[in-house]
């Protein structure tokens, strides 16, 4: 008999972005928390879930049956996370590599990551208002948690209760946005 986690793995599987939302919802966290106790890292620790989710949507016709869909999701990440610490380790020779080609930076990444902002502002567009705000205040113009809660009269727990869902919704709005 299939848990309830293979039954939403097997939908995913499918195409079903109910399923896929759910799974997102299910397992971002605890991945995320995984991921930032490894790299040290919020934004490490964001752009490799964001980059494991797109990736299981985009392959999804690809994945394979799983008996634990946490043992999947976990070797997944710790691979992506390998792979980040692969990439860090550059030479100084790398270093000037890149910064050559970051120069040198073709119109078209330029227009692509326009792109993609505005896809991400769309994302952010459709969230409640006071959890939009709260995203702006803090993910926009820096505004830290504690200043935040002070200038909406909410509790410093609330509000990154409110920014930890905003992000959740947005890059799930963002995902299913990309679908096609």
């Amino acid at each position: 008999m299939k848990t309830t986690d293979q039954i939403q793995w097997l939908k995913v599987m499918q195409g079903n972005q109910k399923a896929f939302t759910a799974l997102f919802e299910t397992w971002w966290e605890p991945l995320f928390q995984y991921a930032y106790k490894t790299t040290g890292s919020t934004v490490a620790a964001e752009e490799i879930v964001q980059e494991l989710f797109i990736h299981l949507w985009c392959k999804r016709e690809q994945l394979p049956e799983v008996q634990s869909v946490r043992a999947y999701l976990f070797t997944a990440l710790k691979n992506r996370i390998l792979n980040y610490f692969t990439a860090r380790k550059m030479t100084v020779v790398d270093i000037e590599a890149a910064v050559e080609l970051q120069a040198v930076a073709t119109a078209s990444a330029i227009i692509d990551r326009k792109e993609a902002e505005e896809q991400l502002q769309q994302a952010v567009a459709v969230l409640p208002d006071k959890m939009k705000q709260v995203y702006e205040m803090h993910f926009i113009h820096g505004i830290s948690v504690a200043e935040i809660a002070q200038a909406t009269g909410n509790s410093a727990q609330t509000i990154r209760n409110q920014l930890n869902t905003a992000r959740k919704k947005a890059i799930v709005n963002l995902i299913l946005s990309l679908l096609p």
